[in-house]
């Protein structure tokens, strides 16, 4: 599931990382797994699980084009949207931040 997050991420026209950007830019994306819960289950045996995944959008101006962008990019790669955080300014980083939420059913 990583090595697709990675891929789809990397579509978009800002840097991409995972957990912690180290780069210069002040505008960026950063994702995490947050877990996988089962979701299925058939004769005792786990058979499907849910992925949970946060992505978070760091920009000094509007923001809202990467963040159309990324859930175009997840709802093309049968990723669900699960909701977006409100909108938060950083006084620490002078960053706008917000984070959107997805999940996937996978096969096991």
């Amino acid at each position: 599931m990583e090595s697709e997050v990675k891929k789809i991420l990397s579509t978009l026209d800002v840097p991409v990382a995972h957990l912690r950007y180290k780069g210069s830019s002040k505008t960026y994306v950063t994702w995490t797994m947050l877990d996988e819960e089962p979701s299925f289950a058939s004769d005792d045996e786990i058979t499907k699980s849910e992925v949970n995944l946060d992505i978070d959008i760091y920009s000094e101006s509007n923001y809202l084009n990467i963040l159309s962008s990324i859930k175009d990019k997840m709802k093309e790669n049968d990723w669900i949207w699960n909701g977006d955080s409100s909108e938060m300014y950083e006084d620490e980083t002078g960053l706008y931040h917000r984070t959107c939420s997805f999940k996937k059913e996978r096969e096991i």
